[in-house]
């Protein structure tokens, strides 16, 4: 234990006690010695460091309870006392005082609750108090406190990154790698709630793309199912590409895909992306070593044509124009619109071409 500061000990506060001060703060490192007139006569070690230079009661202290003039002499014989630390305002010490009988007094404090605040402010160590103090098991408390949250925190990190993976894992695709079914209708519920808020606010309004392979069953057919899978990978790979972040990409099954596209409306942009996607499809792709070739119909629906409770009608919709699309050639994509009433337009042709049935 370090050794305790020391100032030169007048003839007057020679205590006649059993244990000689000195002793007293070198074993309590909280403890002060004053002399009749408040002076710091001795200092226990760890007292010193929260007090500085300070060489009076005065210079150290401001007496918070009992209310008193501030002066060593005006301290009680005995029992409770709580200080200010004049060098760190924002630390209360509580203790006890005790008078001896040659009018030294003997302070001996503490933390109290603020003991972790102290321990960060000063830099203490346990070899800052006493191997019998209660601050002791308070430090050994804190500190096995501290671990446990940490570990309790690295375990609500792991759980969250499980919880993350598992519902991933729930909502893809192992095949392919984009959403499944269960992904597709969590996405489109969310594009639901942006495009029909509760409030009646202005939306987000989206477009919902109904997508069928043309000529896959050739592929399984002629190349086996491990090719089909191969193509499979290959579209969702495209669709992935030729869509935007924000928008969610979802096998539905077999050969169907579905595309979210929020705030995609405008049926010329629709028509434009459509082409665009079933001409990337429409590229070779290497299988066995052969170039294989299939085409895609696409059918679309806009939620600004339904309500919130018309979900089911939107894709029912879009389902229809996908299948016009096929009867009206392959290769192509069809606005609801031009299937279920409205404006009728016709099928986008892309380069002039159907797609061979």
């Amino acid at each position: 234990m370090t050794a305790s500061a020391e100032i030169p000990t007048p003839a007057s506060v020679r205590t006649a006690a059993s244990v000689p001060a000195a002793d007293l703060c070198r074993i309590l490192t909280m403890a002060a010695l004053l002399d009749p007139a408040g002076g710091l006569v001795r200092v226990g070690a760890t007292m010193r460091k929260l007090i500085g230079p300070a060489r009076s009661f005065a210079e150290a202290f401001e007496e918070l309870r009992p209310a008193r003039a501030g002066q060593a002499g005006d301290l009680p014989a005995g029992g409770r006392i709580f200080l200010r630390l004049r060098s760190r305002p924002n630390f209360t010490l509580r203790g006890d005082v005790l008078r001896l009988p040659d009018g030294a007094m003997l302070l001996n404090l503490g933390f109290g609750i603020g003991l972790a605040d102290a321990v960060r402010e000063f830099a203490l160590t346990d070899r800052d108090f006493a191997a019998a103090e209660l601050a002791m098991e308070m430090l050994f408390l804190h500190e096995g406190n501290g671990a446990m949250l940490a570990e309790l925190s690295r375990s609500n990190l792991r759980l969250e990154e499980a919880r993350q993976a598992a519902e991933v894992e729930a909502f893809t695709d192992p095949l392919t790698g984009v959403r499944n079914r269960r992904g597709a209708q969590v996405a489109l519920d969310r594009a639901a709630r942006l495009a029909f808020p509760v409030d009646d606010g202005p939306g987000v309004p989206f477009a919902a793309v109904q997508l069928d392979l043309d000529l896959f069953k050739d592929i399984n057919d002629r190349h086996g199912h491990a090719a089909g899978d191969d193509m499979l990978r290959a579209t969702a790979l495209k669709l992935r590409n030729i869509t935007r972040a924000g928008d969610t990409v979802a096998r539905m099954g077999g050969d169907e895909f579905l595309l979210i596209l929020p705030g995609l409306v405008e049926p010329d942009r629709l028509l434009c992306l459509g082409r665009r996607i079933v001409e990337r499809i429409e590229q070779p792709v290497m299988l066995e070593g052969c170039a294989c070739r299939i085409s895609a119909s696409l059918g679309v629906a806009v939620s600004t044509g339904y309500g919130a409770a018309d979900l089911e009608r939107m894709l029912d919709d879009a389902d229809r124009a996908l299948y016009a699309a096929k009867a009206a050639g392959r290769g192509r994509v069809m606005l609801a619109d031009a299937v279920c009433g409205g404006q009728r337009r016709d099928a986008a042709r892309v380069d002039g071409r159907a797609g061979a049935g």
